[in-house]
């Protein structure tokens, strides 16, 4: 379970993130990180796409994310089923209607412990705090800019390849997570009413992001 948890948790992380709309200036990588602080209490509507060698389709779903403060977080969906996963402090826990409630401590994944102190710099907007866990690259330019999180330790390496983050003159568009091989999740935040729809692949929402 610890492992399968590890994608979702690392978008509701990041996703809180962009929320935060960003001046329209070249992205440099410092300067980018340190407009994303965000200010608690936030919330944001969102579509997740997940993508598996093991999924005939991408599951689907989405909901509302909010941040209420330094790892506490909440993911809300609502659709096409309701789910709630709440991280406060070192707790995760998971309610899904008609299930009991799963808990676990972010202390039994150390691996996933590490992302979430990673993306803890980001709501903080610490760059410095996230080169602890991850190498940072930002390309692109006003109209179009990508921050790539690529993790520093080669055993997360195995598990998570990259994380995406993108957007659009200062509008954040969407953020993506890779793992190889072939396993994504691809959050879209806000309005999406112009996204891919049904039968699209990955590639088909990567180009979306202007991720790849």
């Amino acid at each position: 379970m610890l492992r399968d948890a590890c994608l979702p948790l690392t978008a509701l992380l990041l996703s809180v993130v962009l929320a935060t709309p960003l001046a329209a200036t070249a992205p440099a990588t410092t300067d980018l990180v340190a407009r994303m602080q965000r200010q608690p209490p936030a919330r944001i509507a969102f579509v997740e796409v997940r993508f598996s060698p093991l999924l005939r389709e991408p599951i689907v779903v989405s909901g509302e994310l909010g941040y209420l403060g330094p790892l506490d977080l909440d993911r809300n969906v609502t659709i096409p089923y309701r789910e709630r996963t709440a991280i406060r402090g070192d707790s995760v826990t998971v309610e899904r209607d008609g299930e009991p409630p799963r808990s676990f401590a972010l202390k039994r994944a150390p691996e996933l412990r590490g992302l979430l102190s990673g993306f803890a710099g980001l709501l903080a907007g610490d760059a410095a705090a996230i080169e602890h866990d991850f190498e940072l690259v930002a390309r692109g330019d006003d109209a179009a800019w990508t921050l790539q999180l690529t993790p520093s330790d080669r055993a997360t390496r195995r598990r998570l390849e990259r994380i995406l983050v993108t957007g659009t003159a200062s509008q954040p568009r969407c953020l993506a997570v890779l793992n190889a091989p072939d396993a994504a999740t691809v959050m879209l935040l806000g309005d999406s009413t112009d996204a891919p729809r049904a039968g699209a692949t990955l590639a088909d929402f990567l180009a979306y992001c202007r991720a790849e």
